[in-house]
């Protein structure tokens, strides 16, 4: 019989399971395949006994590894090879410390007191022994007791790994060129040109993976038809400058070759010629629309095939080769492949795929249909899910790089065992996410390391010390923890390691908790009716309390936990998931067209799989359609079949995840998705080899504030059946369940744990809890009240139909106090944040009396709105379900840019707008739900009418009901929140909350100087604001004088000027706060009226035009606060706003452009900066959506300030029109370019550029204009100024 293996090459450990036909053996060793032991014993100079080494007691095992000892630094010194291993025995050769061995003999025959190198060998010491082979086959080597100079068996391998994650985390992957098309060169390094970090002024944006970027002189429009041919002769020019080189690994990147192949295949056949055999095709690689995010995962392909291959032929050479090895390899999609079809784009999540297969197999046999997983691991913790089938994603983003392919949905968040645990510069308590790592790991661990989770977890009695793979250090331990809370104040309520102890490990399991709340509202799946599955070494001390904070009542725990995704190897099966493009609407489709399409690309799986299939087995095929509607980004994948109901069955499925579905709007069929499995037997496995150790007993726990008894017992020893009441520990080999009090645990089939809750309720009573100064649990609430925003975020994303929305993410979600404070919000669009609490302060005085399910809409400018096309919705939150009306506990609210509310021009920004009421429809304190009372019709009317009405009314309301709905989840959960601390105990630590963010900004305002800081900018027209900073002892005055009112819409609003004052002041404060309203608590603003504070009238026609208020002139006061202070160079100081349409649609984007230098970085280049960071249109989707080609997107070199440090380039983006339209532009820094700092000099203005018939014209800065078919647009965005003088 064939033995299998089943291993999982992590980063620190590897995972293997081995089936000899009678038993299942497991162990775990390093992933760099070194084995340390210490030495017992001394027999020669050149022999030692070893205590607990693996395979010492196979006789002959070790014989010709490398030995090396490892001194108290951890270094490494070589000693020499093993020539004998017998009876624990092992004697070496060779060299000692670099002297050879005939001078260590010499050595020998001289006293022991003068023998310094027997002195040196005769300490207690650890050594490595190192086999020179990978981590997987010496498991298997230990595991079947076959020495290393012995032949293997035949083995069926199973195997998954992260070495290409390794390679992409540290760069070390083959050196890789791109070949792109002509006016694309930088579209690696422009991506979305949103920028990573919203509040750090020094940007680093994550570097492309290539070594060379050539662009290729070619061209396709949008359905495929040839434009350019290639040009050959140059191709081959660069090819052979490629090769000459040493490029290692090609990428064949061109503009809608997903539609088209011709080109692609073409440069391949040429590359051939040249050489080259590392060759990733786009059409090949990821076939489906989106330019940059495919360009990406081709390159990724390329840049870790030929580490792969290399990896993947070496452990297929050690386990013995092809003709004894029967080699599969885990893929992030879930399936086994051969090694031939293992890539980079599917290698990713190779290791973490195997927990998620086993997650289902774990769900299915406990008959838990829904299953969340939790793989907690010592850098941090990935969340999984599994509803009858397991969660898959196919767009994804992996240290900074995009991945367009197949790979399970995991959530992954910084709460490992070596998470750090710390008391912050902010005064707060911490878990994350930095990690001690491996070396010098948890204090724990004797090396110096720093507290950790793992730590925590030691002196607060959750694991069983003598069960740990190594020695524990728990003085070490007890010392980090006491060091951490000697730096708390007197007043913090902590005054126990115990309660400290408690505390952190609080903070983390919030963490994960967030982690699968994030999970299951992406879904809209409601946790607590799921089951939580735990694995990894670490997850069982975790799994009750995060039930508890979650609401779930079952737990399962399988006896293979602690190396889930290694058994995962062996539940996988062997498959395909390949995704088409199609991108045609449904009503240009017939049955019978989708299903040829179905058919071929079921052949297409099946023959990359035939060689795979013995006699008897039979593939099966599961056909998907991902369907959405018309202009939208986001499709929802559905059984294809029956495909004569398929857009019936899509408007069902919308309106069931979404609460609505539009009927008469087109539905497009955007992929076909072939899902092919070759079903493996997996009905039965071999029991697992167990040896059980005598753990029973009881162990000191610290539980809820006190120690308690906990029941110790041997895992192998506990018999099926047998319920387990809590406190109790459960320990296995490779992991320890811990049962909380009020929870029962039962050995049920396949040796699975089931873990229930006691009682009906899993919800803390309010009562039970009391206000006090707590800093554990001003954490978890604020973790918690974070968490809400940015689910509300990610329901308004899913349940949007606005492009804005969706794919530029111009949107923000936040929680206030019933005050109308700032409490926390979802990072998104920092122009919202801050002045979001003005609408809601307005609608509180306008509404006194609210009722639960209210919802209330604005868009006012003059009442805390930013402009007209930025909608917020509000709702009150009661906690009480006895309230019907009366004053709300607090309010939650989204702000989202809708792409069309009326006004002069397509998209609702007319440049040259002289009042509000021609920027479009202006919704005042409109009350949409009113103590039960819908008033969609009556908001219809308001948006149909008038002036200037909405040219799409239908969107409107669908993006206002996402809104409405992301307003209600917020609502439940702050609800089921007070439920479990009452309302009470939230507003008492939101205000703590408020007073940490005060507290920190106090702390930055007092190393202010004393003298005033003062410094003033101009728009393009010469419209003047200056700001003056004065610190008063605590207080900080910043005075603002402006130009008078703008006769266009260069105005802003008060709320303008406060949201760009707090997000300067949360940038340079260097805290990690949110940003809340607490950080403008000692500080005061002046505005005088003016552009700054327009005066107010009741008629939108007598009110000043404000829509460029919002997009440029908060960029520049930004600019003005920032020069006062010194803090950073100007970035671009514009959103370069263009807008494109005619009478029957509508569309807007901003432009990304240089950020200014820093006393410490340089500027970033093509990036958005300050007051927005959304993202831009993909050219692909833009190019398949609207009459416009895009000839160039590229970087504008040379465009950043010179300095010490270099501002950051601008972008460049060419348009050409393909049929008459309607041009608006809003746009800066045309003028004067922004500023350079302590010597840095300017960046260069921006350009606005249309070519008509051949002739160039030089647009003003703000302009609206009719263009012709053929006409071109070129916007060259400003750069950013450098930082001090450059050096001669």
């Amino acid at each position: 019989m064939t033995i299998t293996v089943w291993a999982d090459v992590g980063g620190t450990f590897t995972d293997c399971i081995v089936n000899d036909g009678s038993s299942r053996y497991h162990t775990k060793v390093l992933s760099n395949g070194v084995i340390r032991s210490k030495i017992a014993e001394w027999i020669t100079n050149h022999s030692f006994r070893v205590s607990e080494l693996a395979g010492q007691e196979i006789p002959g095992f070790w014989n010709n590894a490398a030995i090396s000892i490892l001194d108290t630094e951890g270094d490494q010194r070589p000693l020499g090879r093993i020539t004998k291993h017998e009876n624990g025995v092992l004697t070496f050769t060779s060299t000692t410390f670099g002297k050879p061995t005939s001078e260590i003999q010499h050595r020998n025959t001289e006293s022991e007191e003068d023998s310094e190198t027997d002195h040196e060998l005769k300490r207690d010491v650890i050594i490595e022994l190192n086999a020179g082979l990978e981590a997987p086959v010496l498991a298997t080597r230990l595991l079947l007791g076959i020495p290393l100079d012995a032949p293997l068996p035949a083995l069926d391998i199973r195997l998954g790994t992260t070495r290409g994650t390794n390679a992409l985390l540290t760069r070390g992957g083959a050196k890789t060129a791109v070949l792109v098309t002509t006016g694309f060169a930088d579209i690696l390094r422009i991506g979305e040109q949103d920028r990573p970090e919203l509040f750090s002024l020094s940007i680093e944006k994550t570097q492309p993976l290539t070594d060379r970027v050539l662009e290729v002189n070619e061209r396709l429009d949008a359905r495929g038809e040839v434009l350019h041919p290639v040009d050959i002769d140059t191709v081959k020019i660069l090819l052979s400058e490629l090769k000459r080189d040493g490029i290692d690994s090609l990428a064949i990147c061109l503009l809608h070759s997903h539609v088209n192949d011709e080109h692609e295949r073409l440069i391949e056949h040429l590359a051939r010629q040249a050489g080259f055999t590392n060759i990733s095709r786009s059409s090949e690689v990821a076939p489906l629309i989106k330019y940059v995010s495919r360009t990406e995962t081709t390159v990724l392909d390329a840049y870790l095939n030929p580490i792969l291959s290399g990896y993947v032929a070496r452990v297929w050479q050690q386990f013995g080769g092809t003709s004894q090895c029967h080699l599969r390899l885990m893929t992030s999609n879930g399936k086994l492949v051969s090694p031939a079809a293992f890539r980079g784009r599917d290698s990713i999540l190779s290791g973490p795929a195997g927990g998620v297969v086993a997650l289902g197999h774990v769900a299915d046999r406990a008959g838990g249909n829904n299953a969340i997983g939790l793989d907690m691991g010592g850098t941090s913790t990935d969340v999984s899910r599994y509803e009858g089938r397991v969660g898959r994603r196919y767009e994804s983003r992996v240290a900074g790089v995009r991945v367009m392919t197949a790979m399970m949905d995991i959530e992954t968040v910084a709460a490992g065992g070596g998470s750090i645990c710390h008391y912050n510069t902010d005064q707060r308590l911490a878990v994350g996410p930095q990690s001690a790592g491996s070396n010098p790991g948890p204090a724990c661990y004797g090396r110096g390391g720093p507290l950790t989770v793992t730590d925590v977890n030691l002196l607060l009695g959750r694991v069983p010390e003598n069960r740990f793979p190594f020695p524990l250090n728990r003085q070490s331990a007890a010392v980090a923890l006491q060091s951490v809370l000697r730096q708390l104040p007197k007043d913090s309520g902590l005054s126990s390691v115990e309660q400290l102890a408690e505390g952190f490990f609080s903070i983390a399991v919030t963490h994960m908790a967030e982690a699968v709340r994030t999970v299951s509202t992406a879904q809209g799946s409601d946790v607590r009716s799921m089951v939580l599955v735990g694995f990894g070494g670490a997850a069982g001390q975790h799994l009750c309390r995060v039930a508890s904070v979650l609401g779930m009542g079952k737990i399962l725990d399988h006896p293979d936990s602690g190396m889930l995704s290694a058994l995962g190897m062996g539940l996988a099966d062997q498959g395909q998931v390949l995704t088409r493009g199609i991108y045609e609407l449904l009503k240009s489709l017939t049955t019978h067209s989708i299903q040829l399409r179905a058919t071929a690309l079921a052949s297409e799986a099946e023959q990359q799989l035939k060689e795979e299939i013995e006699p008897g087995q039979q593939l099966e095929h599961v056909l998907e359609a991902d369907v959405r509607y018309q202009g939208t980004e986001a499709p929802l994948s559905i059984p294809l079949y029956p495909a004569e109901t398929l857009q019936e069955r899509f408007h069902e499925q919308h309106h069931k995840i979404f609460g609505y579905a539009q009927a008469n709007r087109a539905v497009e069929l955007a992929a076909l998705r072939c899902d092919t499995t070759l079903r493996s037997d997996k009905e039965h496995f071999l029991d697992r080899q167990t040896t059980a150790a005598d753990t029973s007993g009881t162990a000191k726990m610290w539980h809820d504030g006190q120690w308690i008894d906990a029941l110790q017992i041997d895992r192998d020893s506990l018999p099926t059946g047998k319920i387990i009441t809590g406190p109790a520990m459960i320990v296995g080999d490779h992991s320890t369940l811990v049962v909380e009090p009020d929870w029962q645990a039962t050995k049920i089939q396949d040796g699975i744990i089931e873990v229930t809750y006691n009682e009906a309720e899993l919800t803390l009573k309010a009562e039970d809890q009391s206000v006090v100064s707590d800093p554990v649990l001003l954490e978890v609430i604020a973790r918690r009240l974070q968490g809400i925003a940015d689910a509300m975020g990610e329901v308004l994303r899913r349940t949007s139909i606005s492009v804005n929305v969706k794919e530029r993410r111009d949107y923000s979600c936040a929680v206030f106090r019933q005050d109308g404070s700032l409490i926390a919000n979802a990072p998104h669009v920092p122009v919202h944040l801050g002045a979001m609490g003005h609408t809601v302060r307005q609608i509180m005085r306008q509404f006194p009396t609210m009722s639960p399910h209210d919802c209330y809409l604005s868009n006012d400018p003059y009442a805390g709105g930013s402009h007209l096309p930025d909608v917020t919705a509000i709702t009150p939150v009661f906690c009480d379900p006895e309230i019907t009306h009366g004053s709300p506990d607090f309010y939650v609210a989204s702000r989202a840019h809708h792409a069309e509310i009326g006004g002069r021009t397509p998209g609702s920004m007319p440049p040259n707008a002289t009042s509000l009421a021609e920027e479009g429809v202006v919704i005042r304190n409109f009350a949409l739900v009113k103590s039960g009372s819908n008033h969609e019709a009556e908001l219809k009317r308001l948006l149909s009418t008038g002036p200037y009405p909405s040219r799409c009314v239908s969107e409107n309301l669908s993006d206002i009901a996402a809104q409405q709905a992301a307003g209600a989840h917020g609502a439940r959960a702050l609800t089921d929140l007070a439920q479990r601390y009452s309302a009470k105990i939230i507003d008492s630590f939101m205000s703590q909350i408020l007073d940490l963010a005060g507290d920190s900004m106090r702390r930055w305002i007092q190393r202010l100087p004393n003298e005033p800081m003062s410094f003033e900018d101009h728009l393009d027209d010469g419209s003047r604001i200056a700001a003056t900073l004065q610190r008063h002892q605590n207080q900080l005055d910043i005075c603002f004088e402006t130009s008078s009112v703008h006769p266009h819409g260069f105005n802003a609003t008060p709320a303008i000027v406060t949201a760009a004052t707090l997000y300067v002041l949360r940038c340079v404060s260097g805290s990690d706060l949110p940003l809340c309203d607490g950080v403008l608590r000692d500080v005061t603003i002046q505005i005088p009226e003016g552009m700054l504070d327009p005066p107010h009238h009741e008629e939108p026609a007598k009110c000043a035009a404000v829509v460029a208020g919002n997009v440029e002139t908060s960029q520049r006061i930004v600019d003005v606060l920032l020069g006062a202070l010194g803090a950073a160079a100007a970035s671009q100081g514009t959103m370069n706003n263009v807008l494109i349409g005619d009478p029957t649609f509508g569309y807007y984007e901003t432009i990304g452009g240089g950020s200014g230098a820093t006393p410490t970085m340089p500027g970033a280049d093509a990036v958005h900066t300050h007051m927005t960071n959304t993202r831009i249109t993909d050219p692909e989707i833009l190019e398949s959506r609207l009459p416009v080609r895009l000839r160039r997107f590229e970087i504008r070199h040379q465009s950043g300030g010179t300095g010490m440090h270099r501002g950051g380039d601008g972008m460049i983006r060419e348009f050409e029109f393909l049929k008459p339209l309607v041009i608006s532009l809003l746009t800066g820094r045309r003028n004067v370019g922004p500023y350079g700092m302590s010597g840095g000099g300017p960046g260069k203005v921006g350009r606005n550029l249309l070519i008509h018939d051949g002739e160039t014209e030089l647009l003003s800065a703000t302009t609206s204009i009719s263009v012709a078919t053929g006409d071109r647009l070129i916007i060259e965005t400003p750069g950013g100024g450098g930082w001090g003088r450059k050096s001669v």
